[in-house]
């Protein structure tokens, strides 16, 4: 069922209960922009990828999302020996920001991408739920509620000043506004209709066709001439345009019956304005759990968007996960399971469907609680967050077949309490997922190196250098540097060593490409905060930025910074002979440089920094 801000409030009650009576949820959702992984590196760490994350992708927005509720009942009694009774309801919510101050991202791919899969764009824009954060939830109730506070207190006053009879005083000229003379005849008019209806049969009179100042002149006015015989309320007119109702006077009585009515729509005004939040809020309430595939983005942008900024700290991140929703389970991470990966070829969500639609797997069969809330496989929405999120909880059915769990109790099941709260990471080689329930496994990378050679080398060249270690794999990064990662891990202490010199390639141990990292991230933040490069790692150099124009081409050169570990021994002898190394091969220690310059000999700390123009990488982000 599509859910839009015209049967938003109407469904709200129904959407509530089939949240509380839910035994677990699928969800999926649809977006303006996808935060970028091209800077994720296939050896970083989980932090560092969150991280990149939230720093790409902070201005997109969700605009679909997706809800699937599965019920799970225990087979009648009579049907001793059979499956569980399945049902589900699946809504699919538009949600578009309201207002001047909101602003988001497009990303044109994302949104040729939902064009090209019929999403409905008009529908979005037009009838899309609002939402709001946390935050700003608790101001818009708290304002709200002192307006309302405000406003029955001054009916109190009001009935007590004229049962005094000190309406007169309040009508004194002390506080009033000079009318100015180019409003002087519109007030005068208004005056005039007001008297004209006050003696005619009339129940009410309508003033429009006037901007706030004005307004606020005519309730002067009426304060002034007319407070003891009419009663006045603001309305909304055609096109959005403020008016003032002109009424009789109403007793004390009437003002409290029109003042409750008038609250009532205000606090069901501000529930449209929540809107989508409040499901989300509900969602998180009922502490159950929440199926995803390769749901880490889904992940970061409902909690940035319906409840708080994300942390910057990638530990409270996951406690600040673990809040609002404790239980978790992402399909394309149930998918590396070992029994699961020899079946499963691809982990693209429909692919995934295909494979557990046979034989080792079965999905059960599922029941819609309603009509208005079923889709069918047979009838593909693809990329539509509703059915995206159906197709998502079939899968997980499926999945959870080859390990024989109890569907009607998922939280006790020993072999799903692996995959929980694992949230599957993209491009990476190892640790491969964010463990939101505790550390992820540390990993020796001893046996992998970081490699730069000429653009016009291929993965057989790369290969023959690194032969006489055994086999080895190759991560591209782009097409002049890579990650080498040795399959014999024992011959990993006698590459740097053995490697030899050759023309064009530079070799890091991983450690070493760790430091540059952290150098460059230093400088980064240097240039953020002072204007300036700051140095950024125990060598003390500085990581320059080389200049590109518009069309990536590069303009300048960028200074390549190497850092290598010599020996004391090494240092004294190079001092005493008084010379330097740039014309011999480089030491065992160091790596290959591109004109064969060894690295200088420096006294900081057994560190070694040599500058060399070098041309830069292809990649914006440099690594």
């Amino acid at each position: 069922m599509d859910i839009t801000k015209n049967n938003f409030l109407e469904q709200l009650p129904s959407i509530r209960e089939t949240i509380r009576n839910a035994s677990f949820f699928a969800m999926d959702c649809e977006f303006t922009g996808l935060a970028s992984d091209r800077t994720t590196l296939p050896f970083d760490t989980p932090e560092e990828v969150y991280l990149k994350m939230l720093e790409n992708g902070s201005q997109y927005i969700i605009v679909q999302f997706g809800l699937c509720a599965f019920r799970v009942e225990p087979p009648a009694e009579d049907e001793k020996g059979g499956s569980p009774h399945i049902s589900y309801k699946c809504y699919n919510f538009y949600c578009y920001p309201k207002g001047r101050t909101n602003v988001f991202s497009c990303q044109g791919e994302s949104m040729r991408f939902l064009a090209d899969n019929g999403f409905d764009f008009n529908r979005l824009f037009r009838e899309g739920l609002s939402y709001v954060n946390e935050p700003d939830e608790q101001r818009y109730r708290a304002d709200l509620l002192d307006r309302q506070a405000t406003r029955a207190a001054n009916i109190l006053v009001q009935a007590e000043e004229e049962s005094t009879n000190d309406a007169a005083e309040t009508s004194s000229d002390t506080n009033l506004i000079p009318v100015p003379a180019e409003n002087q005849q519109l007030v005068d008019d208004v005056a005039a209709n007001i008297a004209k209806f006050l003696s005619s049969d009339e129940k009410e009179l309508v003033i429009g066709n006037c901007n706030a100042f004005q307004r606020k002149l005519v309730y002067q006015m009426i304060e002034q001439l007319y407070q003891s015989k009419v009663s006045t309320t603001p309305v909304v007119l055609e096109n959005n345009y403020k008016g003032i109702k002109v009424e009789r006077k109403r007793t004390l009585e009437q003002e409290q019956a029109l003042d409750a009515e008038r609250r009532a729509k205000e606090n069901e005004d501000l529930e449209t304005k929540v809107g989508l939040s409040l499901v989300l809020q509900e969602l998180s309430k009922a502490r159950k759990l929440i199926v995803g595939h390769n749901m880490l983005l889904d992940l970061l942008y409902v909690l940035r968007q319906f409840f708080k900024p994300l942390p910057a700290d990638y530990q409270e991140f996951k406690k600040f996960t673990r809040e609002y929703f404790p239980y978790l389970l992402d399909t394309k991470y149930l998918c590396t399971n070992a029994e699961i990966k020899v079946h499963v070829n691809s982990s693209v969500l429909a692919h995934v469907y295909d494979a557990v639609s046979k034989e080792p797997f079965s999905i059960p069969t599922v029941h819609p609680e309603l009509p208005d809330h079923q889709y069918s496989v047979e009838d593909e929405k693809q990329h539509e967050a509703g059915y995206d999120a159906y197709l998502t909880g079939l899968c997980f059915l499926g999945l959870v077949s080859r390990f024989k769990a109890n569907l009607t109790q998922l939280s006790k099941d020993t072999t799903l309490k692996h995959y929980v709260n694992r949230i599957f990471i993209l491009r990476l080689n190892d640790i491969n997922y964010i463990n939101l329930s505790g550390k992820e496994p540390s990993q020796n990378r001893d046996h992998i190196f970081f490699v730069t050679f000429p653009e016009t080398w291929r993965s057989s060249d790369i290969v023959s250098k690194f032969k006489p270690f055994g086999p080895v794999h190759i991560s591209w990064l782009d097409n002049t540097s890579a990650f080498v990662s040795l399959h014999n891990r024992n011959a990993a202490s006698s590459v740097l060593k053995t490697i030899g010199y050759h023309v064009g390639l530079k070799v890091y141990s991983f450690a070493q490409f760790t430091q540059m990292k952290l150098q460059r991230a230093g400088a980064e933040r240097g240039r953020i905060g002072t204007g300036s490069a700051s140095t950024g790692g125990p060598a003390g150099g500085r990581c320059d930025e080389s200049v590109r124009p518009a069309d990536g081409k590069e303009e300048g050169q960028k200074e390549e910074q190497k850092v290598v570990r010599t020996t004391s021994n090494e240092r004294k002898r190079k001092r005493k002979a008084g010379k330097e190394s740039a014309t011999s091969p480089p030491s065992p220690t160091a790596s290959a440089d591109t004109d064969g310059n060894a690295d200088d000999a420096d006294d900081g700390g057994g560190w070694t920094t040599v500058k060399k123009p070098r041309k830069t990488f292809t990649d914006n982000n440099d690594w």
